[in-house]
């Protein structure tokens, strides 16, 4: 039952990432998408969602400048092993996405906030997700100017926040009811997956971008050093044990205000024909 329980948890937590990072980010069915992608993705992130928990569990994680750093780790892991694009525009690259999206809007927010938002009552859950929503439906605008974009319609942006979201809430309930009372870091699965990831950074991130062979291990040093710290001072236990109870169920519907907020805004500049690049105003303010 333990494993079962701490298997959901990490499933569930590897949806939160893949809903902020890669859902709210792309903000319609692209043409090559297709459900085993989708399923393939969910799981990979299920994979750094595990890396992401044991940091936090490990180095005791309990403030938001140490989750920062944890957030920072699992962006640039995203962006500098996983797929290469943290090389691509140096210096810029670093900060955009791994730490402006994955860190501060993935972690801090969707991971975090949305949570401790629950957590305080229905009404903050609420306010949160509109002003999520809000951010997603305006930067949802800026793929119709984009030569790789494509102009979803009302309806279609409407279906396509709204089940995902549904599929946010399921994840954030189960989340809520298994990580807090099973998740405990594991010297073996992280062994493996430590000889995995250097496997897959020597024979295929290295080789596609060359860079990576001094950038990506001094910025996880760079990582490490700060959160080893944290270890020492810091107290038993983390973020993940707080707090000990689940949100009750009648404050999950909340979330609903994402895909409500995010479909009126995208409706609106829809209606108005507005052709924006939004995202260069998403990037000056983070």
């Amino acid at each position: 039952m333990r494993i079962l329980r701490r298997l959901t948890g990490v499933l569930s937590a590897g949806y939160i990432l893949f809903y902020y990072s890669e859902i709210l980010f792309w903000a319609r069915v692209r043409p090559t998408d297709s459900l085993p992608d989708w399923i393939a993705g969910w799981l990979l992130y299920s994979l750094m969602a595990f890396i992401v928990l044991s940091l936090i569990a490990r180095f005791r994680v309990r403030t938001l400048w140490a989750l920062f750093l944890v957030g920072a780790a699992f962006g640039w892991l995203v962006e500098g092993l996983i797929v290469q694009t943290l090389y691509e525009e140096l210096p810029f690259s670093i900060s955009f996405t791994g730490l402006a999206w994955h860190a501060l809007i993935t972690v801090w927010v969707g991971w975090y906030a949305v949570r401790r938002a629950l957590h305080t009552g229905f009404l903050p859950t609420v306010l949160l997700a509109a002003a999520i929503g809000i951010v997603y439906g305006f930067w949802a605008i800026f793929w119709w100017v984009e030569p790789e974009g494509g102009v979803s319609s009302p309806l279609q942006f409407a279906a396509y926040t709204t089940l995902s979201s549904l599929l946010l809430i399921l994840a954030c309930w189960l989340h809520d009811r298994t990580v807090p009372i099973s998740f405990t870091p594991s010297r073996v699965a992280d062994g493996v997956l430590i000889a995995l990831a250097l496997l897959y950074f020597a024979f295929i991130t290295v080789p596609v971008a060359p860079l990576a062979a001094g950038i990506l291990p001094f910025l996880l040093l760079v990582i490490y050093l700060p959160l080893r710290r944290n270890r020492r001072r810091g107290d038993e236990g983390s973020l993940l044990d707080e707090p000990k109870a689940p949100p009750p169920l009648r404050r999950y519907p909340g979330l609903l205000a994402i895909p409500l907020a995010a479909v009126i805004v995208y409706t609106l500049a829809f209606s108005l024909g507005l052709r924006w690049h939004t995202n260069q105003v998403v990037w000056l303010i983070v």
